[in-house]
Formats: C-alpha cells, sequence, structure tokens
C-alpha cells in the first residue's frame, strides 16, 4: 500500500491523523492479534459465529457516542444478539478441550467491538476520503507495531531453519493482500456508500464459511450452538430491517 500512501500523505495534515490511527488500531492491528491469539486455543467456526457480534456493537457505538437514532425493533435485535452471544459462549465452553478457553473466545468479542469502533471512525470522520487512502494510511501508520513484535520473536531464525517456514510466509501474504489490503478496500467504499451496520452485516457471511472450514477441519460443532448463531443472525436482521 506504500505507494498509494504517497500519494495521499496531505491527508494527515487535515487534522485527521488520530482518526487514521484508532482505524489502523481497532481495524487492523488489534483485532489480527486477538483472532490469532483466540484462535489458538478455540475452533475456527465458533470464532466466525462471534464475529457476527460486528453489526451489533456498531449499531451501540453509535448510539450511545455519536447518537444515530435506533428504532424499538433494533433494541430487541442488539437484546437478541447479546443473549445469543452469551449463550453461544457458555455453550461452546463445554465441547473446548478447556473449559478456561472460553476467556479466548471473549477474545474475539473484543476483537469485534474494535471493528465496531474503527467503522464508526470512518462513518463520522473519514466519509470523504478515499477507500484506498483510508486503507493505505491506516496500514502503514500501525505497521512499526506489528515489526517491532514480529522481530522480538524468533521469526529470522524459524524462516531460516525451519522446514515449510516459506510456505507459511506466503499464506500470510495472501491474507495480507487479498484478506486484509483488498477486503478493507472494498469494505470501507461500503461504509462510505451505506452505514456502519449495513456494511458490517457483511459478517452474516462469515459464520457459514467458518463452519464449512472447520467441519473440514475436523472441528465437532452441536446443534445448539447453530440455534444461538442462528438467532443471532436473527437478531441483526432486526437491526438492519428498514
Amino acid at each position: 500500500m506504500l505507494p498509494f500512501v504517497f500519494r495521499n500523505t496531505s491527508l494527515l495534515k487535515a487534522g485527521k491523523l488520530k482518526f487514521y490511527l484508532v482505524v489502523g488500531l481497532c481495524g487492523n492491528a488489534l483485532p489480527a492479534f486477538l483472532f490469532a491469539t483466540a484462535q489458538t486455543h478455540i475452533p475456527s467456526a465458533l470464532a466466525g459465529m462471534l464475529n457476527t457480534l460486528v453489526p451489533l456493537f456498531s449499531l451501540v457505538i453509535a448510539f450511545f457516542v455519536f447518537h444515530v437514532r435506533v428504532r424499538i425493533g433494533q433494541i430487541v435485535g442488539i437484546a437478541l444478539g447479546l443473549i445469543s452471544a452469551a449463550g453461544l459462549l457458555l455453550k461452546s465452553s463445554s465441547v473446548l478441550e478447556n473449559t478456561n478457553n472460553i476467556w479466548y473466545a471473549l477474545l474475539v468479542v473484543g476483537a469485534t467491538i474494535c471493528y465496531a469502533i474503527s467503522l464508526n471512525i470512518i462513518k463520522q470522520f473519514l466519509q470523504k476520503e478515499p477507500p484506498v487512502a483510508i486503507t493505505g494510511l491506516s496500514l502503514v501508520l500501525v505497521s512499526p507495531i506489528g515489526f517491532a513484535i514480529l522481530f522480538s520473536t524468533d521469526f529470522v531464525h524459524r524462516l531460516t531453519t525451519f522446514e515449510g517456514a516459506y510456505y507459511g510466509l506466503g499464506a500470510v501474504s495472501i491474507l495480507a493482500v487479498l484478506g486484509t489490503a483488498i477486503a478493507l478496500i472494498l469494505f470501507n467504499r461500503l461504509v462510505q456508500e451505506t452505514n456502519t451496520v449495513f456494511a458490517s452485516s457483511v459478517t452474516y457471511l462469515v459464520p457459514v464459511f467458518a463452519i464449512l472450514w472447520g467441519l473440514g477441519d475436523g472441528e465437532t460443532l452441536e446443534v445448539l450452538q447453530l440455534i444461538f448463531a442462528g438467532t443471532m443472525v436473527a437478531g441483526i436482521y432486526l437491526i438492519n430491517r428498514k
């Protein structure tokens, strides 16, 4: 994203540096570490289902922080979503190898709150900026944090001595280009064209693919988990319903 950043550095002079930094931290850096840490202890299907909390938290922040009007149906949807999330966490803890891993599931919940903060910042303060600029500037601003953490580990040693290390690095590169850069450009555009709740509703699709990948990877899934996930999506539907 550096070539695009060089063309848009003037945008930082308009007093919006702090907003790009918040988007970088909450929309990229923090969730990346929270999800990566959580998924070393919980199934990807559970992580994907919990990710549907993003629209719910987006609406809560929009209402309490930015005073966006909320309908009764949306309030019902929020309540249904929170109850479903709590039930999903409690039920999923019984199928995890270690019940203490419920705390790792809460890291995913924390990541969805970060996403919701980022969405609202883009909508309220970066509405007219180019999506490519938002993506590039936010990523570059938080990149020193990523490099500092990366090189504080044994990354270089593993890369030069471990078999398959470059294969893994290639996989991370694909995630960076497709799953982060390009996806964020499209997503930021969607936020600008619609609203934070509607845009974050793309998370409806995440559980579907997460469950399929999880089952393909040998993870177990119970009917009650699917029921809680379904009621959560129903709650978010009420939040979005005209």
